[in-house]
Order: C-alpha cells, then sequence, then structure tokens
C-alpha cells in the first residue's frame, strides 16, 4: 500500500496539483500512522510518499525507520530540496530500500522553471552528498533512482539527464521516465505524449550510456486495456487526511475533493478491515469484474473508461 505523510510543501511546481489547491497543508502525525501500518501484521511493501514534500514532516525518518524494523520492504520519493547532510547520512542508517529522486530538468533554468521555488544547485548537490554518503558508509541502500517527469517544458533535456547520471560514478537503479499522467485545465499546455520516435531515441541513448532507463504506466487513450483487466485496485493509497482510495493512479488530476468524496472510507475513523470488506469496496470490485467503471476510476489515466456515464 502507499501512505501519503504530508501535503506540506513550499514549491510551486507548474505540473503539480498542489500549486492549485486550496486545501490546507497537513502532516501525519507517527501516532496516525503507525496506527494504520500496526493494521497490517504481515505488510510486505510500502510506498511512503504522496502530494508534499515529505521531508518536511519531522517525524517522516521516524516513520521510514518504524516500518523498516517490521521488516517492509519501503520507496520513497522526494524532489531533494527539503534534505542536507545530516538528514542524508541518517537516512542512509535507516536502510530504506528504494529511493527515487524527482527531477525536472538537466539544467538550472528549465528545472527552476518548472519547480518554482526549487534550487536546482542544492539538488544537484545533495545528490551528489547522497552518492558520496553511500560509498562512505559502506551500504547498498537505498539503491538510487531518478524519476523524470517530462512536459514540454524539460522534454529537450531528457538526453542531457541520462548523462549526468551516467557521470555519477555511482550504481543506479533506473531512471523513470513520466509523462503527466493528467491534463487538468492549469496544465494542459505542458502535457505531451511520447511517441515510438522519442522513445526509441531515449532507449539508444540510455544504452549507449549504459543506464536503465523505464517509462511510467500513462497509456496513450487508444492503447489502454479494458478496465476489467485493472489490478491497480489491489494497492490502496491512504491520504494524510486518512481518505482511502483505491490507487495512487488518480493522483495529479488536481481532483482531490472529488477523491476524497469518493473515497473507499476513512482509516481515522474506521479500521481498514471493515473499509476493505465494505460496500463501497465490493461494489468496485464487482463493477471492475463486469466492465464497469467505478465511480472513484472515471480519470484514469491507464484503463479504458471514456465509456462511463455518470
Amino acid at each position: 500500500m502507499e501512505i501519503e505523510p504530508t501535503t506540506v510543501c513550499n514549491l510551486k511546481c507548474v505540473m503539480c496539483e498542489h500549486t492549485y489547491w486550496s486545501e490546507p497543508p497537513r502532516n501525519m502525525t507517527f501516532e496516525e500512522f503507525k496506527a494504520i501500518v500496526d493494521q497490517f501484521p504481515r505488510l510486505k511493501w510500502l510506498g511512503l510518499t504522496g502530494i508534499g514534500s515529505s521531508f518536511l514532516n519531522k517525524d517522516y525518518l521516524r516513520m521510514i525507520k518504524y516500518v523498516k524494523s517490521r521488516g517492509v520492504l519501503v520507496e520513497i520519493v522526494d524532489t531533494f530540496n527539503h534534505v542536507d547532510e545530516e538528514t542524508l547520512r541518517e537516512l542512509i542508517g535507516i536502510e530504506p530500500d528504494i529511493l527515487f529522486v524527482s527531477v525536472y530538468g538537466a539544467t538550472k533554468e528549465t528545472y527552476e522553471k518548472v519547480c518554482v521555488g526549487g534550487n536546482f544547485s542544492r539538488v544537484m548537490q545533495n545528490i551528489e552528498t547522497f552518492v558520496k554518503l553511500k560509498k562512505e558508509m559502506k551500504t547498498l541502500l537505498p539503491v538510487l533512482n531518478f524519476h523524470y517527469i517530462v512536459s514540454r517544458l524539460n522534454l529537450g533535456e531528457v538526453a542531457s539527464f541520462l548523462k549526468f547520471v551516467q557521470d555519477l560514478d555511482s550504481e543506479v537503479g533506473e531512471v523513470l521516465i513520466t509523462p503527466l499522467l493528467h491534463s487538468f485545465k492549469e496544465v494542459e499546455g505542458l502535457r505531451v505524449e511520447l511517441d515510438g520516435r522519442q522513445i526509441d531515441f531515449f532507449k539508444r541513448e540510455a544504452e549507449r550510456l549504459g543506464v536503465r532507463l523505464d517509462y511510467n504506466v500513462a497509456v496513450p487513450r487508444g492503447e489502454r486495456a479494458p478496465v476489467n483487466h485493472c489490478v491497480e485496485w489491489i494497492m490502496p493509497f491512504i491520504f494524510v487526511t486518512g481518505h482511502v482510495i483505491p490507487c495512487c493512479a488518480e493522483n495529479e488530476a488536481n481532483a482531490r475533493e472529488f477523491q476524497k468524496k469518493t473515497s473507499m472510507g476513512n482509516v481515522f475513523k474506521q479500521s481498514f478491515r471493515e473499509i476493505w470488506y465494505g460496500e463501497k469496496y465490493r461494489s468496485l470490485r464487482k463493477m471492475l469484474r463486469e466492465g464497469k467503471v467505478p465511480p472513484p476510476c472515471v480519470n484514469c489515466p491507464i484503463y479504458r473508461v471514456e465509456s462511463f456515464k455518470a
């Protein structure tokens, strides 16, 4: 499952729904987090990220440390704008399994045009410090990965960023290329769908540089499978407010209130077991089996949902 530790963020990334929200920022407390996680005695994997800058939650490292003490595989995502050497040393010492650093360009000009309020030089320095500390501490974890979110503003710098990754002189798991999952009103002019020619070019560059490249789950409309093929609902995403949504694919559509309204329930008000076996989840699973689109899934960027009529 995935848990959102915070919606606090002082960045104004032009493609991020958070920039256009009116929802008050909130940190999940360690006690709230523990109360959720303790309901899963056999939890195997946790994505600890969301629509916010996780290191701005003072309990974030404590959360990671707690789930790692239980033998859970932990994946985290961050922009590296809000960390320093001391924080990175503590993070590496906890040894979460997978780290994705989200990057929005290969030059200061482009990066800071996309990530308004971000500091390109600080991010690059933090990446280099992270690599240095891992070598110094002689650990393989967390495995360093990069998440490059593609828009019209930074599409031309993908190859340059792949070269930066090669020059790190460090073992990197992968560079994950993600086009914007949703084209809500404020970002309509930024979204690009990668065509085969572009994908082949990036693939050739990655192979030439010895960098592993992968692509995220956004699927062009004409290539989407029927909604009854969906398996994403088995990995619920829990908002910082406790609302349980079926998966993370509807995030970044700037439809936060709709997501909460159509959520499966609230884990701060009832147990997850009650939510999972409750009427809303039963209805969602039944509709998917029948090839119908459940209300929370009407904006899905992965499966065919255009035939849904509210």
